[in-house]
C-alpha cells in the first residue's frame, strides 16, 4: 500500500497486477488491515488449479481488491448512491472462505452445516469488521444486504457483477489462458440499473454474450479440469479423515489458511498419507470421466468399490454440475426501457444456458494401480 499527494490531499493506492493502481478509501484501508481480510492473502483463489496451471497462485485477497475496484467503477457508471458501502461489500464478499477456497465448500456443508457466504456474514456481524464499518459511519445492515446480493448488491454478486468480472479476467491472467479475457470496460460502459439490478443496453449484448461464453470456456478448461478436481477430492478426503479421527476440529475449518491446513494434515496420522501426496503432486489418476446420463446412486458406487477392497479415502467420486444454467440479464433500450431477457434476445445465450442446465459429468479417480478395475466397475453401474 502506498500514498501519494494529489491536489494537497493524500491518496492511498495499491498496485494491482490486473487493474493497475487501485485507490483505497480510509475505510477500505482499515478493513484491508484487519486480520480477517489479511487471512485471505494466504488462501489461493483457485485452490488446486496451480497443479495444472503453475501460474495460478493468486489469492482471494487480490481478487477481493479487484472486486472492490470494479464495484466502484460500476457504481459510478450506473449513478447509484451508497457507493462506499457497495465498495465494502465488494471487498468483503469472500471473507468467509475456508482454506483452498471452494475446495472446502463441501466440508463446511458436511461438518458445520454452513456455507462460506454464511461464515462471511457472521464475520461482518460479530467481529472487528463490524467495528470498523460502524466507526466509519457506514451501515452494517446495508453492507450485509449488499453482501447477500439483495438490492444494489447484485452489482457485486449478479450475472454482470464485479465478482464475476474480476475472477474471469484475473484467473485468465494468472493461468495464462485467454478465455476469460473479456472486454470488461465495454460491459461496464453499457451497464445501467433496472429496478436496482444491473442491466445492459442493447449495444452491449455482444459483450455480454462474449462474457458468458468465456465463463463457460473457463469452467471447461480451468475450473473443472479433472486433475485439479481429483486433487480437491483428495484434500477433502484428507480433511474428513483428520476430523473423523479427532485430529482436527471442524471449527478450525473457518479460520485456517492454506499453509496452516496443509501443515496440520501432513503432521496428522490418518491424513498424512493423502496430504503428503498432494504436496508431492503424487495424485490419483482418472479412472472414469464422462457425461452422466440420468443419475447414479453414490451408495451403490461406494459399495462396488468397497468390494474391490477400496476404502473411502482410496478414491474420489464427484458428480459435476455445470454452473450458469440460470444465468440471464435484463436488456434495455437507449432510454432504459426493458426490452427483454438476454436468453430470449440472444439465440447463442439461450442455447448455452440450455446446455449448461442439462450437462452433468461423473469423475472417479484412484491410485494408478487400481485405475482399470475401478473404471470397469463404474461402467458396469452406468
Amino acid at each position: 500500500m502506498r500514498e501519494r499527494k494529489k491536489a494537497g490531499n493524500k491518496i492511498t493506492f495499491i498496485r494491482d497486477a490486473v487493474f493497475g493502481d487501485i485507490n483505497v478509501s480510509d475505510t477500505a484501508k482499515g478493513l484491508i488491515g484487519d486480520p480477517h481480510m489479511q487471512r485471505l492473502a494466504q488462501i489461493k483463489q483457485l485452490g488446486f488449479v496451480s497443479l495444472v496451471y503453475p501460474g495460478a497462485n493468486h489469492t482471494r485477497f487480490e481478487h477481493s481488491l479487484g472486486t472492490m475496484e470494479l464495484t466502484r467503477q460500476i457504481a459510478l457508471q450506473t449513478c447509484c448512491r451508497g457507493i462506499e458501502e457497495l465498495e465494502c461489500a465488494g471487498l468483503l464478499h469472500d471473507i468467509g472462505h475456508a482454506a483452498f477456497s471452494h475446495s472446502s465448500d463441501s466440508l463446511l456443508k458436511k461438518y458445520l452445516k454452513t456455507t462460506h457466504e454464511k461464515v462471511g456474514a457472521e464475520i461482518i456481524r460479530k467481529t472487528t469488521i463490524r467495528d470498523r464499518l460502524s466507526g466509519a459511519g457506514l451501515s452494517v445492515k446495508r453492507v450485509l444486504e449488499y453482501f447477500s446480493g439483495r438490492g444494489k448488491g447484485a452489482i457485486v454478486t449478479g450475472t454482470l457483477g464485479s465478482d464475476r468480472l474480476d475472477y474471469l479476467i484475473r484467473d485468465a491472467h494468472y493461468t495464462g489462458t485467454t478465455y476469460g479475457m473479456i472486454d470488461y470496460a465495454s460491459i461496464k460502459n453499457r451497464m445501467t440499473l433496472l429496478n436496482d439490478h444491473p442491466a445492459i443496453y442493447e449495444k452491449g449484448v455482444f459483450s455480454a454474450e462474449y462474457m458468458l461464453v468465456g465463463r463457460y470456456s473457463m469452467f471447461e478448461s480451468v475450473y473443472l479440469h479433472h486433475t485439479s478436481l481429483i486433487a480437491a477430492g483428495m484434500y477433502e478426503n484428507a480433511v474428513s479423515s483428520a476430523i473423523d479421527a479427532g485430529e482436527l476440529s471442524a471449527d478450525e475449518l473457518r479460520g485456517f489458511t492454506d499453509w496452516e491446513m496443509l501443515s496440520r494434515l501432513t503432521g496428522g496420522g490418518s491424513s498424512s498419507g493423502l496430504a503428503t501426496r498432494l504436496v508431492e503432486r503424487n495424485l490419483f489418476k482418472r479412472a472414469y470421466h464422462g457425461r452422466l446420463e440420468g443419475s447414479i446412486k453414490m451408495a451403490e458406487l461406494e459399495g462396488e468399490l468397497g468390494r474391490l477392497g477400496l476404502g473411502e479415502g482410496d478414491y474420489i467420486a464427484k458428480v459435476i454440475d455445470m454452473k450458469g444454467g440460470s444465468d440471464d440479464i435484463d436488456v434495455v433500450d437507449r432510454d432504459g426501457r426493458f426490452v427483454g431477457r438476454l436468453t430470449k434476445i440472444s439465440p447463442l445465450v439461450g442455447k448455452l444456458t440450455s446446455i449448461l442446465s442439462s450437462k452433468r459429468e461423473l469423475l472417479v479417480g484412484c491410485d494408478g494401480r487400481n485405475v482399470e478395475k475401478v473404471g470397469r466397475a463404474v461402467r458396469r453401474l452406468l
